[in-house]
């Protein structure tokens, strides 16, 4: 043997990079694919070898994966699910809003991937009281299965824990990655709309999904108490649902037609959060609040419900925006006018955000995955 053969014979191997799959319906336009996309491209630039498992290639979103991620259309179908696995090893698989799908086929495959969880909302809050029942058995008898389960603030690991789904050791919380240079660049686009020009009168920003968990009638609602005193203040209201027409009819109701803007969907809700005074979020319960962390990194002052979990621990008790109760129109209006009259410095809003990042969101998990291994 030659001793250059020698010294190759002692050389280490190369180390297998890491491989992760997110398990996803689409790439749709809710804050739990936006954050899973943001945290698979993280990782993805990470020397990660990320796969997306799409149950749906469809979606506004899908111009926002990372060409450097392997993205594979499931057309709906489990088998297809149990023979991307078998043909293609992963190490974890994140499921989200997908978790039956991804602990069944653990239970059918065994083998050495590891399911981690990842808890997005208040378990017994999301759902009625008989999905929520049903729901519950199906996950005594699946969780077990589970590596870990992520929850994105302490409010949701804090029910986690009380229903024993899982042992307390296999529970963290990872906050959702939010900043990214992306959304800084987007939040500098032009403005989206007359009324967010220079030396226009205060906008209000809402944003999200027009149903029950939003609660944006409370908003309309403060809205009518707040205009009663600033007569030139204007209410925009971004995002589609099932409540548009209720919403509708209640702004009209309120003589509010000439004050109060719902444009529906925006792809870049970033634009209009840099130019609003005051983000409001009058949610009846969140898992984190994604908006909330988004609007500090636009620099926007910030008025929320202190529901559980997730908005009062990015507030940080109250100390980077105001809280009010839930579903109080009377409360929401008073922290509104603090907002508008007694604005918080760009500076600490920003300094906030940063808590926030997608470096340290991907990071964490990388301390997860180690850890498991």
């Amino acid at each position: 043997m030659t001793l250059h053969s020698r010294e190759v014979s002692l050389e280490r191997p190369a180390k297998k990079p890491l491989r992760v799959a997110f398990l996803l319906r689409d790439a749709g336009e809710g804050g739990a694919e936006r954050s899973s996309l943001r945290l698979a491209n993280g990782l993805a630039r990470r020397n990660v070898e990320v796969t997306l498992l799409l149950l749906r290639v469809r979606g506004p979103l899908l111009d926002f994966i990372d060409p450097a991620i392997r993205t594979v259309d499931l057309h709906g179908s489990f088998l297809r699910l149990l023979q991307e696995l078998r043909a293609r090893p992963t190490d974890f698989l994140l499921p989200v809003y997908t978790s039956m799908r991804a602990l069944l086929a653990k239970r059918m495959l065994g083998g050495p991937f590891r399911v981690v969880l990842s808890q997005r909302n208040m378990f017994t809050m999301d759902r009625g009281p008989l999905q929520t029942r049903l729901r519950f058995l199906r996950c005594r008898l699946l969780y077990p299965a589970a590596s870990a389960c992520v929850c994105i603030s302490n409010g949701v690991a804090g029910e986690m824990r009380g229903l024993h789904l899982l042992p307390p050791d296999r529970i963290r919380v990872i906050y959702n990655p939010v900043v990214t240079d992306e959304l800084l660049e987007e939040a500098r686009a032009p403005v989206p709309h007359p009324w967010l020009a220079p030396g226009e009168p205060p906008v209000v920003l809402g944003a999200g999904r027009l149903g029950d968990q939003k609660d944006f009638a409370t908003l309309v609602r403060a809205f009518a108490l707040l205009a009663r005193d600033l007569p030139d203040v204007r209410l925009i209201v971004l995002g589609e649902g099932k409540q548009r027409r209720m919403l509708e009819r209640l702004i009209e109701e309120k003589n509010l037609t000439g004050r109060t803007l719902l444009p529906g969907y925006s792809p870049n809700p970033y634009a209009w959060m840099s130019r609003a005074a005051v983000f409001a979020l009058t949610s009846r319960f969140e898992g984190f609040g994604n908006v909330v962390a988004e609007a500090l990194a636009c620099g926007c002052n910030v008025v929320s419900t202190d529901c559980p979990s997730g908005p009062s621990e990015i507030l940080d008790g109250g100390r980077y925006g105001r809280l009010a109760r839930v579903g109080d129109p009377e409360d929401v209006a008073r922290a509104l006018r603090e907002a508008l009259s007694h604005p918080l410095p760009f500076e600490d809003l920003r300094g906030r955000a940063a808590f926030f990042s997608e470096e340290r969101a991907a990071e964490a998990w990388l301390e997860l995955f180690r850890d498991l291994a």
